[in-house]
């Protein structure tokens, strides 16, 4: 398998397009065209990581956590760079998925809750999904050679399904002026056509590709057309949300005897039973009112500073700190959903790149 091929599966795992602006993921270091020989799947790539890779004859090192971000301007002997040069020497290719894979649904946050025994998740923070919709005028001869034109150009797209059009019949008319070349009528003369209104959705960001081609397989010399911009709730999101019936202490004893590792801080503002559990793997402070605004009892998340748990305990909001670390078990989740797809060895590491003692 060709590495090419590989990131094709792994964005079917988790589409790299669903990564934040600001990351950094996809092949970082690496040739698309080398050969794989196995996989080694990590939440950092540290010097540790690459020695692993060697030693278990991977080639592939799949890291949560981007090794190098647009703040890194050289790659020498030290910091980052050493890990680079490492990678290189060993012909090691370097694969970050890191916002893609914690906005699925069955991303970081939910093998989290997976390791506590909760699998049945749902996404806690959904995203909103924006779309676009194409609605066009054709005459009914030029239909079915418009729709497949613009299927090729990806309009239609629907989940798991394609080539997805709405048709209905209009009257349409026109009077083409002195300087036209019209495609039906004659020059100065109303015309009136049996025309039919297609309609389709389309991603946002192919807006442009879809009127040029739009207009390329169009009859008329001035096609009528509108491109409408929608929005819905999407399947994918930030954290997951689990039911639960059980108190703060005793969801704080599971996570540590489940894990292995210490909780670095609680924030017990509301006692007494729980309905629902929040986790966003990582740091998810910054979300906090979206979280509780889902419903959610307490909100187990990392990275949390004094004055967040400081405003979070005077509104009356339970935290959990488990620490940024806690995301490591997406190595062995990350296994999984890769090995069920390819016929390559696939390995989770088994070294701590955990900077805290």
């Amino acid at each position: 398998m060709k590495i090419r091929e590989l990131m094709g599966i792994l964005d079917d795992i988790a589409p790299f397009k669903d990564s934040e602006e600001w990351d950094n993921t996809g092949l970082l270091v690496g040739d698309l065209d080398d050969e794989a020989t196995g996989i080694l799947t990590t939440l950092d790539c540290a010097h540790v990581t690459v020695k692993e890779a060697v030693e278990k004859g991977a080639n592939v090192i799949i890291a949560h956590h981007p090794l190098i971000f647009p703040k890194v301007s050289s790659i020498t002997e030290s910091g980052v760079g050493s890990i680079v040069r490492k990678l290189i020497k060993n012909d090691i290719n370097l694969i970050a998925m890191h916002t893609n894979l914690d906005h699925q649904p069955h991303g970081v946050s939910h093998m989290i809750a997976e390791v506590l025994g909760y699998d049945q998740t749902e996404i806690l923070i959904k995203h909103e999904y924006f779309y676009k919709k194409l609605r066009i005028n054709i005459p009914k001869e030029d239909v079915e050679q418009l729709k497949q034109d613009l299927s090729a150009a990806g309009v239609g797209n629907q989940g798991d399904y394609s080539e997805c059009f709405f048709e209905y019949p209009v009257k349409g008319q026109f009077r083409p002026n002195d300087e036209a070349d019209p495609h039906i009528g004659t020059q100065g003369e109303l015309e009136h056509v049996d025309e039919y209104i297609v309609e389709a959705i389309f991603e946002a960001a192919h807006e442009q590709q879809v009127i040029d081609a739009l207009i390329e397989a169009h009859p008329y010399e001035e096609p009528a057309y509108d491109v409408l911009t929608l929005k819905k709730p999407s399947d994918k999101g930030l954290g997951v949300r689990f039911d639960y019936d059980d108190t703060l202490e005793a969801l704080v004893d599971l996570i540590r005897e489940k894990t292995g590792h210490d909780i670095v801080n609680v924030v017990n503002a509301n006692t007494g039973r729980m309905n629902k559990v929040g986790i966003i793997g990582g740091s998810g402070m910054s979300y906090i009112n979206e979280a509780f605004s889902q419903g959610v009892d307490v909100l187990v998340t990392g990275d949390v500073k004094y004055h967040e748990a400081y405003d979070a305990k005077l509104a009356g909001r339970n935290i959990i700190d488990v620490g940024h670390y806690m995301e490591v078990f997406m190595a062995e989740g990350l296994k999984l959903l890769v090995e069920d797809r390819i016929e390559l060895p696939v390995h989770a590491t088994s070294f701590t790149t955990n900077p805290f003692e």
